[in-house]
């Protein structure tokens, strides 16, 4: 009888024997299958839902930006129509000379004359933060075609930071020779028609809208033309102004500012119209914010979200390597152990027969190979089990964590590992039960039985 007869003539005598080296080995092969696998699976699986994850986060982040973008040209665009809404409430601040009665200028609108330089002076002073748009004006009762009326001369000027950001002004002036009738005034009056205010020739170059208060008895001319009216040249009494910049205390501000510069003068603020200017920019500044706020606020929750899937996966990832590195090699021991035992008790229960094939002749080479070719048939066996069970432990395994299933095939060259490394390792078992059976007397042996 050959030697594959042999080894299978003898697999079939000690048939619990073999099928108990077969299934250690089955088990440690399919082990050594599904752990790697798992491993890798579900890295795979990491990276691909990561990606995802982070390609959601990159396209909120770009929405992100492109919706503060929006969101900034619109509040921008807000923030301007504010402005111009703001302006159009006119000037909110009064500067006069220290010397003016405030009673005799609100009923009387008599106010004590200073020089005309004082604006300009006031313009170019770099100290000077929280007021623009000036306006010089020189303003006096007078009584016109039987009835009274209030001239006012205006030379609007620019202060040095609205020359450098070239900023319009918010008062348009009047050109020399023209006169703005006010509502009242200019009742049967007509655009282009000219009229005397005592004794100079004005043409009407506007008849103002009806506004419910003093501008509609205003005679409006060129501050140069109100000047040789009233026989005050280089003359004025008031500087109007437009405080934009200050919240809270707003006129304490101002006027520290305005001591260093006209420390001969003093000022009044309209505080009805200072108080809705700063209340609409806060509104708007607060919508901005608001916006913004929820904007960043949606991305920050993407983000975290991306964070904390990254953080859990990297975790779990760690315990399963963990798992797998620290039970595989001690699995495979065990199993290693188990096949040598099977395999000492195959040599101790076969003692007679070993005796006998020596005694016939039979050479050390073929009882090794009887052994050997018994362990090797054990690990290919089992190293094909191992791989069949392994693959389907972590197909099944990968079900239950919910990742689709063609992320746990094993790999090729963990398939070649297993199938040509479980005969390896049933060899190896082998090795130490083969070495005490070519050491045995044969003639001792026969005369023990």
């Amino acid at each position: 009888m050959g030697i594959l007869g042999l080894i299978l003539a003898e697999t079939r005598f000690r048939l619990l024997n073999f099928s108990l080296s077969l299934l250690a080995i089955t088990v440690a092969a399919s082990l050594f299958i599904a752990g790697p696998t798992l491993i890798s699976g579900y890295a795979r699986d990491t990276r691909e839902k990561l990606s995802q994850l982070g390609e959601d986060v990159t396209e909120l982040e770009s929405q992100t930006r492109q919706m503060k973008s929006e969101i900034a040209k619109e509040l921008a665009q807000l923030d301007k129509q504010t402005r111009r809404i703001m302006r159009d409430l006119g000037i909110n601040l009064r500067i006069v000379h220290r010397e003016t009665k405030m009673d005799s200028l609100y009923t009387d609108f008599v106010a004590e004359d200073f020089p005309e330089n004082y604006v300009s002076r006031l313009a170019a002073a770099p100290q000077i933060e929280t007021i623009v748009h000036l306006v010089a004006t020189l303003q006096h009762k007078i009584t016109w075609n039987q009835r009274t009326a209030l001239l006012t001369g205006i030379l609007p000027v620019l202060t040095g930071s609205q020359k450098n950001a070239e900023k319009k002004h918010m008062v348009n002036g009047v050109e020399t020779g023209s006169v703005l009738l006010g509502h009242e005034l200019g009742i049967d009056r007509k655009v282009g028609e000219t009229v005397e205010i005592k004794g100079h020739t004005f043409r009407i170059a506007r008849i103002m809208e009806a506004s419910g208060g003093l501008e509609d008895v205003q005679l409006v001319v060129d501050l140069r033309d109100a000047q040789k009216v009233l026989s005050k040249p280089g003359k004025i009494n008031q500087i109007m102004a437009l405080n934009c910049k200050c919240k809270g205390d707003r006129i304490s501000i101002i006027r520290k500012e305005l001591e260093g510069v006209l420390p001969d003068t003093k000022i009044t603020e309209l505080r009805s119209r200072a108080t809705a200017r700063e209340k609409q920019r806060d509104l708007v500044e607060q919508a901005r914010n608001q916006q913004l706020g929820r904007v960043n606020a949606n991305y920050s929750r993407a983000k975290q979200l991306y964070d904390k899937q990254a953080a859990r996966r990297e975790s779990q990832e760690g315990t399963l390597k963990s798992l797998v590195v620290g039970v595989i090699p001690l699995v495979i021991l065990a199993t290693t152990v188990f096949v040598g035992m099977m395999s000492w008790l195959n040599v101790r229960e076969r003692r007679t027969e070993i005796g006998v094939l020596r005694a016939l002749g039979k050479s050390g080479g073929s009882v090794v190979t009887l052994f050997l070719g018994r362990s090797v048939l054990v690990g290919i066996l089992g190293g094909i089990a191992g791989c069949a069970l392994g693959a389907g432990l972590a197909l099944m395994i990968g079900n239950q964590m919910s990742i689709t299933g063609n992320l746990f095939q094993p790999g090729f060259s963990l398939v070649v590992i297993t199938v040509l490394g479980a005969p390896l390792v049933t060899s190896i078992a082998a090795y130490l039960p083969m070495l005490s059976a070519l050491h045995q007397d044969p003639a001792i042996v026969l005369m023990d039985q």
